[in-house]
């Protein structure tokens, strides 16, 4: 009968799991070249603090492969976890088995945990709070939403653009973008611009946004202020059908004469009044013409 006595600390303390460490997440290719034996000690390391820069990383692993004239991408994805220490080095091992083929999918797994973390949290709040309300039309939203990503400089993982940019709307549209099955953030935009104009002839549209003003119920804009006199003269006579007035010539010069009293005219002048004062000028009068006087305007 064995005895395996096991001392009580053992189990407080937080061994790794041995059988992850031969976890091997490159998806191996028998037609790859070999990797070099010789390594230079001026590997790059990542250990995944706070103060470190993973798209940095990325960039100078790049520059030490192609210092050393490793230019295949199988060796470039092969040796980069000779450049994680650390935390990053637990992620790694814990990665799915057989999941890259290539570096890139490797580089973009690495930013996407290691980045989102440390640099999203300070400026994707502009696109990952943005929603839409039920007075905004789709193609506003989308206006919005764009506005808002280029003042993002830095890049973000093109599945979290796509679920923001989905669940900004509201929830029935949402759905209905999500129905699409977009994985990039330009097919998603597609497919609501799609989605906006099957409303709009569908007449569902204002189902889903009841506030958004309808089409042709834009207020008239507002009456300009005019400097100067507008008005009109309406003048109306009424005449007594019985005795209807009668125009007679004058004895003297042929000319019609006045109308009858009789007759009753009404006027009506609407105005405006200037805004600006007018200033009455006054010309000097010469000779026999300053002792006339003025007619009455």
């Amino acid at each position: 009968m064995s005895f395996n006595p096991q001392l009580p600390f053992l189990a407080t303390l937080e061994l790794p799991d041995v059988s992850k460490l031969t976890n091997d997440p490159i998806l191996h290719n028998p037609y790859w070249p070999p990797v070099p034996t010789k390594i230079p000690g001026d590997c790059p390391k990542f250990d995944g603090k706070a103060n470190e820069d993973p798209q940095t990383h990325v960039m100078t692993y790049h520059l030490w492969c192609s210092s050393n004239s490793w230019l295949d991408d199988s060796i470039r994805l092969r040796l980069f976890q000779r450049t994680l220490t650390g935390s990053a080095a637990k992620w790694y091992i814990e990665l799915h088995r057989g999941s890259f083929q290539d570096f890139n999918s490797l580089a973009m797994a690495f930013l996407t945990h290691f980045q989102l973390p440390i640099q999203y949290e300070t400026g994707t709040h502009l696109l990952s709070s943005l929603r839409q309300t039920t007075t905004t039309r789709i193609s506003d939203h989308i206006h919005e939403w764009r506005r808002c990503r280029r003042m993002i400089k830095f890049w973000i993982p093109d599945q979290l653009l796509t679920d923001w940019f989905t669940t900004s709307f509201v929830p029935p549209i949402a759905r209905d973008i999500a129905m699409g099955a977009c994985v990039t953030e330009k097919q998603a935009i597609a497919r609501a611009q799609y989605l906006d104009l099957v409303y709009s002839q569908s007449g569902t549209l204002y189902d889903y946004l009841p506030d958004v003003p309808r089409q042709g119920t834009s207020k008239a804009p507002p009456t300009p202020t005019v400097d100067g006199i507008i008005g009109s003269v309406n003048s109306s006579s009424k005449k007594n059908p019985a005795n209807p007035a009668k125009q007679k010539p004058s004895a003297s010069n042929g000319q019609p004469s006045q109308a009858s009293p009789s007759s009753n005219v009404t006027s009506e002048v609407n105005f405006v009044q200037s805004n600006t004062a007018n200033k009455a000028s006054k010309e000097k009068k010469k000779g026999k013409a300053k002792n006339k006087p003025e007619q009455p305007k």
